[in-house]
């Protein structure tokens, strides 16, 4: 097996192959590639590039996603960044075209390098940040959830990109496919409690992040200068993207920061209460939907790591270090699917 830095460099001789086809001979890499952190189903890397065109910046990162089979995530996510920081909002851009080729068998896709540090990073660092997160949060979601997303639905269908695979009945669809291999008397009924209660979908549905949470978020210079990972994103109701929020606050970090359990508890919860208030005064929302939201989301996970722990043969099963199967994550999902829906979770 190569060592990693050889493993490095034969992705940005690949990647230089790339750029040269796209840009011309005169283009190269400055540099190593220098990995950066997060990503539970990609490698991220920051890079320059040396004499390159007006129309490529100099600083890049390249989003490698691990498995061949998510090449359709590159137009998708490509596509929606690109509407994104168009219309005005702090969203990389996707300047490059690499829909269709593959660095050493694997899709990815190249964006704008924004400045600045990620607002995880800086909520531990900087106290000054504590106060105004939950309103930064608010904020920025409530900014997407106002766009019309008619004309990048048009755009995202035109590109090839099944659309209605981008709507809650994605997570559902999988949940039941899961429970039909399964046949787990309580994710059978979680199943059925979740299309009795499924909610009439917007005519013009919001553009959702889906995964909203500080690690995404860049700020510099006290402003928010990046909204990065968009590998969930949907089309559907504004309360999805709070429910996931809402959910991902109340678990904190997912590593020891240095701060004691019971100081931590007390921020977190005063976070989301923050939060939730914060995004009462700037969207109309419905909380019934939330709550549903939050129990579709935390299904789907639940399916997943059932599907993998019975050795499911389906493509979206859980995979190895799948986030939502660490016993003190898993613990969270079990708690609020069974607290809002009343059902015993046996199989957990």
């Amino acid at each position: 097996m190569p060592a990693p830095q050889d493993a490095s460099g034969k992705l940005a001789e690949e990647l230089t192959g790339f750029l040269r086809s796209k840009y011309g001979d005169s283009v190269s890499i400055a540099g190593d590639l220098s990995r950066l952190q997060g990503g539970f189903d990609t490698d991220t890397y920051a890079f320059s590039v040396e004499n390159a065109p007006d129309n490529l910046p100099n600083d890049l990162v390249l989003r490698y996603f691990r498995n061949a089979n998510e090449a359709p995530r590159v137009i998708r996510e490509s596509a929606i960044q690109n509407a994104a920081a168009s219309g005005g909002h702090a969203v990389p851009s996707v300047p490059v075209d690499s829909s269709g080729v593959l660095l050493a068998g694997r899709p990815f896709l190249l964006m704008e390098r924004l400045p600045g540090k990620n607002l995880g990073e800086l909520l531990i660092a900087d106290q000054s940040y504590i106060p105004q997160f939950p309103l930064i949060m608010a904020k920025l979601q409530a900014g997407l959830h106002k766009l019309d997303t008619t004309k990048l639905r048009a755009r995202l269908t035109d590109l090839g990109v099944d659309v209605e695979n981008m709507k809650p009945t994605r997570l559902l669809n999988a949940i039941s496919a899961i429970a039909e291999a399964c046949q787990l008397p309580d994710l059978v009924e979680i199943n059925q409690w979740l299309k009795d209660n499924f909610p009439e979908q917007p005519e013009n549905p919001s553009i959702i992040h889906g995964d909203l949470h500080p690690m995404n978020i860049l700020m510099n210079e006290g402003k928010v200068s990046g909204l990065i990972d968009w590998a969930t994103s949907l089309f559907t109701h504004p309360e999805y993207d709070i429910a996931v929020t809402r959910t991902i606050i109340s678990i904190g970090p997912p590593e020891d920061i240095g701060i004691p359990v019971e100081e931590l508890s007390k921020m977190l919860a005063w976070g989301n209460a923050e939060y939730m208030k914060e995004c009462h005064s700037l969207q109309k929302l419905d909380d019934s939907l939330i709550d549903y939201y939050s129990v579709l989301r935390m299904s789907h996970a639940y399916a997943k790591v059932l599907g993998k722990r019975h050795d499911v043969d389906l493509r979206f099963v859980a995979h190895e270090g799948y986030a939502w199967d660490r016993p003190d994550l898993y613990q969270v999902v079990t708690r609020i699917i069974g607290q809002t829906t009343g059902i015993e979770l046996v199989s957990a």
